[in-house]
């Protein structure tokens, strides 16, 4: 789950949590939710764009 990935839970009423899916190619259109989380963190959809393209480019040079 390199750079970005989008994991889904379901929470009881308990407070357990369970994973429903792992989806390692999330959607990245400006109404996904993906871009609207990060906007609801302060990144908007540009830079958040930018900031997958830079961790990109520093995973592949690690490597």
């Amino acid at each position: 789950l390199g750079v970005y990935a989008r994991i889904d839970f379901l929470l009881t009423d308990e407070g357990e949590a369970y994973c429903l899916e792992a989806n390692t190619l999330p959607g990245m259109t400006p109404t996904s939710l993906l871009p609207q989380e990060a906007a609801h963190y302060g990144l908007d959809y540009p830079s958040l764009c930018e900031a997958i393209v830079n961790l990109s480019l520093k995973r592949y040079e690690e490597v």
